[in-house]
């Protein structure tokens, strides 16, 4: 006698034997990119019959044909898995989605595949349900003796081997109660899971407590750059100082080489006058005293012999004050180019601190900065709420201040992450963007970004609320798509990007809740396999019509831990 089992227990040790990739996608969509990326036909069997059971089960009557198109897909599946089980099962679902799309013909040959693949592998529930269809449609149409052949082929199984329709049943009451254990079992692991849940709800208060840590490193780093702003205001006015020293230097320079170039002439033009001088007197003894030449001659050698020592005495003078004037100018100017390299060095970092890293070293190497195109890059607009109303009970001088912590936390939050660049501050608003490299990249480290704006402004917000002080929520949003990049200006240049990205991510920040970070739909589908999100729904965006929104909750627990 062959055994037989019911279509259910087979699905569910099936879907246990495939893992948990089915069983973890939730929309049509999804299930159709793990259908894309898996070549196990066995994964493409669970995945294509878990589609034909979503558009089966859909409210919209259309979704009929869709369905009966991947039941054939299912059954054409299960044949080269070579599986009789799979095959009915395909069969009669894909009977079934022609049956709910009004095509009785092909409904009815569909339920007689499930019947014969049925029979081959002993489906008693799955033989029974096609049956009684396959005899509805038949009566339907007034074809009476085919329901009779039908019943009669069925009857025909269910008896030749000397069973009964009672036998039959106790042994699906028998698989029920396996059922039931299995079920029992189930509940079991639920428990378990509770106390897992339980866990980590540990873990996550001790996380709380680290994060605290966090903060007072956060606030003792925040004095340190207080510090170093402190120092860059000195180093600001000890390079206007060097400048001045450095034009003081070279208007010094200027004048000694007019110096060196003056005594060289003077000295040039009186050893010329000493030599026409003495050969005027040289002449002159020559025309008077011709007779008495000989006699003259050792007097007028010895007499030129100191002429010309005298001269060469003032000569030597001369050139050995201007070496020492150019050994002078020489010690300062080596002074000055000291000078110039250290406030250069100091202008390279302050240029670096306030464009990126590669956007400054292409400024000090070509002068000028080429606007680059992202295809990819997340933008985040952070903006304060009821920033005028906490402005007014503030005033002026107080409102500065709460300014500068929020943005100096903001700062350092972005500091941690090689990826995220701040761009600029417009009033109360931040804005800071990822994906500006010429890798591709996943918008992982910005959200953790967005998520820690909000949870420095939550603890920020509660102690100044515990002393009776305003403080400030913000709205944060986030897009991703496409930007150019680059700097304009000539003075006071700034990096900024452009394009409808922006736009959409301060869309997305403006219809944002208090102290939510929500993000885009082409957001969400690049990091909802690592942050927890809940749909917001649909809203209306000025000049963009409807956006699907998300709020980002947490990271998961298997996301943190890579």
């Amino acid at each position: 006698m062959r055994p037989r089992r019911t279509l259910l227990p087979l699905l569910i040790l099936w879907l246990c034997s495939c893992g948990p990739a089915p069983l973890l996608a939730q929309t049509n969509e999804e299930l159709l990119e793990a259908l894309e990326s898996t070549s196990d036909p066995r994964e493409q069997y669970g995945i294509l019959y878990e589609l034909t059971h979503n558009y089966l089960t859909s409210s919209n009557f259309r979704d009929a044909a869709t369905a009966a198109k991947f039941g054939e897909r299912t059954h054409r599946t299960a044949q080269r898995i070579g599986d009789q089980q799979l095959v009915a099962a395909a069969a009669f679902v894909t009977a079934r989605a022609y049956q709910r799309d009004r095509n009785p013909g092909k409904a009815e040959t569909w339920y007689r595949l499930a019947t014969d693949a049925g029979m081959k592998t002993g489906n008693v529930d799955l033989i029974l349900k096609a049956t009684a269809e396959r005899t509805r449609i038949a009566s339907r149409k007034q074809r009476y003796r085919d329901a009779v052949k039908i019943n009669e082929r069925a009857l025909e199984y269910f008896t030749r081997d000397g069973n009964d329709i009672s036998s039959l049943r106790a042994r699906l009451e028998r698989e029920q109660a396996a059922l039931q254990r299995k079920r029992r079992e189930v509940e079991t692991a639920t428990a378990g899971l509770a106390d897992e849940v339980e866990r980590l709800r540990d873990q996550k208060s001790s996380l709380e407590n680290e994060n605290q840590n966090l903060s007072d490193r956060n606030r003792s780093t925040n004095r340190e750059l207080a510090a170093r702003a402190r120092e860059l205001e000195a180093a600001a006015d000890r390079r206007a100082e060097i400048e001045a020293q450095v034009a003081d230097s070279k208007q010094e320079i200027q004048e000694l080489s007019r110096e060196a170039l003056q005594q060289r002439a003077l000295a040039s033009e009186v050893q010329e006058r000493l030599a026409e001088e003495a050969l005027i007197r040289k002449e002159a003894e020559l025309a008077a005293r011709e007779a008495e030449m000989t006699a003259m001659e050792h007097s007028s050698q010895r007499n030129l012999a100191l002429l010309v020592g005298g001269a060469l005495a003032v000569l030597a003078l001369l050139l050995l004050f201007a070496f020492w004037s150019r050994a002078r100018a020489a010690r300062k100017l080596s002074r000055a180019n000291d000078a110039l390299d250290e406030a250069r060095q100091r202008s390279d970092e302050l240029l670096e601190n306030i464009l990126p890293v590669h956007i400054a070293s292409e400024l000090k190497e070509t002068g000028g900065a080429r606007a680059q195109r992202f295809p990819e890059a997340t933008v985040l607009f952070c903006d304060f709420v009821n920033f005028t109303a906490i402005a007014e009970q503030l005033g002026p001088e107080a409102l500065v201040r709460e300014l500068d912590v929020c943005f100096r936390a903001f700062d350092e939050i972005v500091d941690r992450y090689d990826d995220v660049e701040k761009i600029k501050t417009i009033g109360d608003a931040y804005m800071a963007a990822s994906g500006l490299r010429d890798r591709k990249s996943v918008p992982n480290d910005i959200i953790r970004t967005a998520l820690a704006m909000q949870e420095f402004l939550a603890e920020h917000g509660a102690a100044r609320a515990r002393r009776g002080l305003p403080y400030f929520t913000a709205r944060i949003g986030l897009h991703t798509g496409p930007v150019v990049a680059g700097v304009v200006g000539a003075r006071k240049f700034a990096y900024d990007i452009w394009g409808d990205t922006v736009n959409v991510a301060a869309r997305v920040e403006s219809n944002c809740a208090p102290g939510r970070v929500g993000v885009s739909e082409s957001t969400y589908h690049l990091i909802k396999y690592r942050f927890a999100c809940d749909y917001r729904g649909k809203v209306e965006a000025k000049n963009k019509g409807l956006l699907d929104l998300y709020y980002v909750e947490r990271e998961t627990a298997a996301a943190g831990v890579g």
